[in-house]
């Protein structure tokens, strides 16, 4: 019987944090300075753990190999997720001030809910795991169960955690906090808008019957020469 354990392959360094900041600006806008910290250590943690370099090497998909990008990385996914989370956020607290949201729980929630990607997404664990599905099953973890366990390892509150746990299909089991919502929705709406849009490689689009896709301006222009 092989025996698999999660192996820890570089070390953690300040040009690793850096790259972290680099790929993810929006960071700088959590507030909470310790927040911020932990949010950096956490994909710092997770990439040190995988065969990625940094976020922007990872693949621009939802799952591998589905709903994967035209264009761009992961980086510009939670990105956007980030931007559109606190929109909603903004749009909810400006229509009826009464509501109580934590900004910065939605926004660190959002730049950290695909933080176990580094682990699912790694070329070495797929192979790995196409290679014997029935050994450690495929995946072994999926990014979010991984993505918990990033969190918690690197001290992230529990509200950060719950978030990249039950942001996907997980979140269907159990109930979510009010800014796992936002996220969640965010989420969901990014990769279904960037579908309609043409953003997405047609092959890897999730099946959807009412999804009807846009031609890029580009591929238009290219068609039509």
């Amino acid at each position: 019987m092989a025996l698999h354990y999660l192996k820890q392959q570089r070390p953690i360094t300040d040009a690793l944090r850096r790259s972290v900041a680099e790929d993810l600006p929006e960071l700088a806008d959590i507030g909470d300075a310790e927040l911020r910290r932990k949010a950096i250590e956490a994909w710092a943690f997770a990439l040190s753990h995988s065969s990625f370099a940094r976020i922007s090497d990872i693949p621009p998909g939802g799952n591998p190999g589905m709903n994967v990008l035209k264009r761009g990385s992961q980086a510009d996914h939670l990105r956007g997720v980030a931007r559109l989370a606190l929109q909603i956020a903004d749009t909810c607290i400006a229509q009826r001030p009464e509501v109580r949201i934590d900004r910065d729980v939605v926004l660190c929630g959002a730049l950290c809910h695909d933080v176990g990607k580094c682990y699912e997404f790694d070329p070495e664990n797929q192979a790995r795991w196409a290679d014997d599905p029935s050994a450690t099953g495929q995946p072994t973890l999926r990014h979010t169960v991984f993505g918990t366990y990033v969190c918690l390892a690197v001290g992230l509150p529990e509200e950060i955690a719950h978030i990249a746990c039950a942001h996907s299909l997980e979140g269907q089991h159990i109930g979510v906090s009010s800014e796992c919502m936002i996220v969640r929705h965010a989420d969901h709406a990014y990769w279904s808008v960037a579908g309609t849009l043409g953003l997405l490689t047609p092959e890897t689009l999730r099946p959807n019957p009412i999804l009807r896709v846009r031609r890029l301006a580009d591929e238009l222009k290219q068609a039509a020469e």
